[in-house]
């Protein structure tokens, strides 16, 4: 296991999820989001920011790709808990936090159970 590739892979997948997010769920805010280039060129760019980050968890984990699979789910949670709240004031409910934690327990899970 190698932690820097790690980190390095949940930076990438974090970056990514954030112009992933803002790709699916802008439009709800602003509805000609989908008729500008400016989801499709993000598309791009945070497929590269995933391809990468895959290259390097997957490393990272000595070649497990479940737990790159996983690293790339929390991340997504982790945007979300985040951005919901923020965007569209939906509130962060003891539920949240709940299934924030279970999210969270699978990386530690994949970080310490050998």
């Amino acid at each position: 296991m190698n932690l820097i590739k790690i980190l390095q892979s949940f930076v990438l997948f974090m970056a990514g999820g954030f112009g992933h997010w803002y790709i699916m769920y802008w439009q709800f805010k602003t509805p000609n989001w989908i008729k500008s280039p400016i989801p499709y060129l993000l598309a791009v760019v945070c497929t590269f920011l995933w391809i990468k980050a895959s290259e390097y968890g997957v490393a990272g984990f000595g070649g497990s790709m479940w737990s790159n699979r996983f690293l790339f789910f929390v991340t997504g949670i982790i945007i979300a808990a985040v951005l919901y709240p923020y965007h569209f004031d939906q509130p962060f409910t003891m539920k949240t936090a709940t299934q924030l934690l279970l999210a969270l327990t699978i990386i530690v899970i994949s970080l310490f159970w050998k």
